[in-house]
């Protein structure tokens, strides 16, 4: 328990900055990078940017998506990156770049205003500007959609859990299916009866990592999420 604490400790260490390749720093950001600790930092009226984060966590030890959208305010579409990041696979492993196995890969692309304008609209119909329900746990073997973001200078937080009515409800999986060029499929579902929806028992670590869980709040995550306030790394990518 000890040592499970230490990796909870360690995902909520410091501020995220945003996306990063430098593996050290996204342990180390985790949890203030669901908790889109930066752009809520940078969500002012007025600003003019809206952003937006979306987490696809489909057990954190063996597959998570993230999308980070920017709008472009000068041709009013959008900058999407997208990342996939898995259980390393040894098989995969090029000689040139040891770490891009462990790193997953990155995709961007950029959206029409036509493009930006459904992707917002579907956030809207799945009810990501509304209050997050409080008190909602999410274990990090579970499978789940986090979404959070600045839209108009307004900040917004919302979490969809599997197997619920609002995770069948979510309607902005379809537009970033169709943004995603990375290659890498979604991981199929469990039957609902075989997603997990608490930690397992005997511990906060097993052998492919870090177990852990976060509650959700009506605009955020709950408790410290960055326990050692904000950390810069160097190549951060």
């Amino acid at each position: 328990m000890a040592l499970g604490g230490l990796a909870a400790a360690t995902l909520a260490g410091c501020s995220s900055v945003g996306p990063t390749d430098n593996l050290v720093a996204r342990k180390l950001t985790w949890i203030s990078y669901l908790n889109g600790d930066d752009l809520r930092a940078s969500c002012t009226k007025g600003e003019g940017t809206d952003r937006y984060r979306l987490v696809f966590n489909a057990d954190y030890n063996k597959h998570v998506r993230t999308y980070d959208v920017m709008g472009d305010r000068s041709t009013g579409g959008a900058v999407v990156e997208a990342r996939v990041l898995e259980a390393a696979d040894i098989t995969r492993i090029d000689l040139n770049d040891p770490a891009a196995v462990a790193r997953g890969p990155v995709d961007r692309v950029q959206l029409t205003p036509r493009q930006f304008a459904i992707f917002v609209l579907k956030l809207y119909e799945s009810g990501a500007f509304n209050p997050a329900p409080s008190g909602m746990h999410l274990p990090s073997n579970g499978v789940y959609w986090l979404v959070n973001g600045c839209r108009r200078g307004n900040w917004f937080f919302n979490a969809y859990p599997y197997p619920s009515d609002r995770f069948a409800d979510v309607r902005f999986d379809g537009p970033l299916r169709e943004m995603d060029h990375t290659g890498v499929p979604f991981p199929p579902l469990p039957r609902p009866d075989d997603a997990p929806r608490t930690l397992p028992t005997g511990g906060r670590i097993d052998s492919a990592g870090p177990l852990f869980e976060v509650e959700v709040g009506r605009d955020g995550l709950v408790g410290p999420t960055a326990t050692f306030g904000r950390w810069l790394f160097a190549g951060g990518g």
